[in-house]
């Protein structure tokens, strides 16, 4: 109806999903890279949890265009409520491989076939199963079965699952632990700002082929923000009705009033002479609702502590004060990393550091950081790699050609040093490509050698360092055993001795390398956890693999201590 009047080729705010109309947010761009970076890595399984109208759907839609290359065979199912073998027969059609039995062992027959073929050729197979919340325990068992389809080496087949937060609650269900210890990368998908409301309202507008016609107010930005949370379903459907409202009107620009309108017909409130006065009252309820909330989770990340002493850099004001809870240092997994105090010279000196890190190209920046963490393991530097260098997806892509890992750790700088493996520090300094990283090869009493230099000089203070990294980390190691990542409670097979060499060494382990993972071997991994501050998990897990290698007295591990 308003198309015409507008000037739109096509209405900008329809509820179906179209390509021409993706808005990737930052959000959308994490769980982006975090679904790349599992499905690279070779995981196995992988969580992405959102809302309804967070945008999913644009996720995995951008997800499966990017994987439609020659390296990628990939299978999308949307409906999943079937019974197992109706759900083997879907997957199987879907790579277009035989789905004609009706018998469960025929069809993961045919399907463990179609994958060996598939690595052989060096592609990666992925499935993504959409709206998992709707799949029943006896399906979802069916699912881990086919994970179940590897060589000794490697995952056949990712599996992405993809739902609303009723999803994490059907995998904490005690039949469906196995499955659920099995996802080791997960992402949940928040709402877009405000900013991003705005951004997003005008590229749709954009792409409907608006040449600037149609102005927002600013305030009809925030009533909108407000209502949707920043849910972009909801966004379009209140700007669908608000333009609707207008072209009734014969208005060409979009007011607080019209969104107003707008609220009341979505919610089907009266419209009388009080109605501007509750909506008012309603406005200003969630704006405070929505303040607490966010103030909440900024503090609950540390992310106040950041702001304040940025404000601090700024201006000659008192000393930073500390958090009840700064006292107690962020443990493996943690969120709230505490920095050391600083005198008013070291302050200042961390701010010309940040200048010096913003007057560098980011990606000779990574650059300089990738091929110095590859340098350490022996590996072949890059000359050039053609593409953004962002953590952790290109780094982790572009480190396993050498055949390297990265692994997220969150935590003090002092903690990622224990570890003894050279690792990636990000940094609280944004540049286009997000925050600068920076790579740690050395650490000498209190000096840390990083790269790219600073200054010129390779060595920067162990205490410079840890004010001006934000507490996530990504170490880099070589799994030369091949060892699981996961490993099940009972589970035989012959890396397992090594895994049990490796805890041996480091002390944690007196029995014999029998290639069995039985409670002795399950102990020692939770005493070498404990002991190094992981999160005690019988799993193993990535991040207790990356700790044993360092002890591995058969390789030439590279240590931060030297050689």
């Amino acid at each position: 109806m308003y198309t015409k009047y507008f000037g739109f080729k096509e209405k900008p705010f329809t509820l179906t999903p179209n390509p021409r109309f993706i808005f990737l947010s930052k959000h959308h761009k994490e769980a982006f890279a975090h679904l790349l970076y599992g499905i690279n890595s070779h995981y196995g399984f992988i969580e992405l949890i959102g809302e309804v109208g967070t945008g999913k759907t644009t996720v995995l839609r951008t997800l499966l265009g990017q994987l439609q290359d020659k390296n990628y065979r990939t299978a999308l199912i949307f409906n999943p409520s079937l019974t197992g073998v109706e759900l083997l027969r879907s997957i199987n059609n879907e790579f277009g491989i035989d789905a004609s039995s009706h018998y469960a062992n025929e069809l993961l027959a045919v399907l463990n076939r179609f994958l060996l073929e598939e690595n052989t050729n060096g592609r990666t197979v992925v499935l993504v199963i959409d709206e998992a919340q709707n799949l029943d325990p006896a399906t979802l068992e069916q699912i881990r079965l086919i994970s179940n389809l590897e060589t000794e080496d490697d995952k056949l087949i990712q599996i992405i699952l993809a739902g609303q937060p009723e999803l994490e609650r059907l995998l904490s269900k005690p039949e469906l632990r196995q499955i659920n210890q099995r996802i080791a990368v997960r992402y949940r998908l928040s709402p877009i700002s405000m900013d991003e409301t705005r951004a997003y309202i005008r590229h749709r507008m954009e792409v409907a082929g608006e040449s600037g016609g149609v102005p927002f107010s600013r305030y009809a930005i925030k009533y909108i923000y407000l209502y949707t949370r920043g849910v972009p379903r909801m966004i379009n459907i209140l700007c669908d009705r608000a333009l609707l409202i207008a072209y009734g009107d014969e208005r060409r620009d979009i007011s607080a009033g019209i969104i107003s309108r707008a609220i009341r017909e979505i919610l089907n409130l009266p419209r009388n002479r009080f109605a501007p006065r509750h909506l008012a009252t309603m406005i200003a309820a969630v704006i405070i609702v929505v303040f607490l909330a966010l103030w909440a989770a900024q503090w609950q990340s540390g992310r106040l502590l950041h702001v304040g002493q940025s404000l601090l850099s700024r201006s000659p004001a008192p000393a930073p004060t500390e958090p009840p809870d700064a006292k107690t240092p962020a443990k493996a997994g943690g969120s709230f990393v505490k920095a050391p105090p600083l005198s008013a010279a070291a302050a200042r000196r961390i701010s010309s550091v940040e200048q010096e890190l913003l007057s560098y190209d980011q990606v000779s920046t990574h650059l300089h950081a990738l091929n110095a963490l590859i340098g350490r393991w022996r590996g072949q530097s890059y000359d050039a790699v053609g593409v953004r260098l962002t953590t952790p997806d290109t780094f982790s892509r572009l480190a396993a050609k050498r055949g390297l890992r990265l692994t997220l750790f969150k935590g003090t700088l002092d903690e990622a040093i224990r570890f003894g493996l050279p690792f990636l520090a990000v940094t609280r300094v944004s540049g286009e490509l997000g925050p600068y990283c920076l790579a740690v090869t050395a650490v000498r009493g209190d000096g840390v050698t990083v790269s790219p230099a600073l200054f010129g000089k390779g060595t920067i203070e162990k205490k410079e360092l840890a004010s001006l990294v934000n507490g996530t980390f990504y170490l880099v190691w070589k799994n030369i055993g091949r060892v699981p990542v996961t490993i099940t409670p009972g589970e035989r097979r012959n890396e397992i001795g090594t895994l049990q060499r490796l805890l041996k060494q480091a002390g944690a382990y007196h029995g014999p390398f029998d290639g069995i993972y039985g409670d002795a071997t399950a102990a020692a991994v939770r005493e070498f956890q404990h002991s190094h501050g992981i999160t005690v998990d019988d799993l193993v897990g990535e991040l207790t693999l990356a700790a044993l290698v360092s002890y591995d007295k058969n390789a030439n591990i590279p240590s931060l201590k030297g050689n």
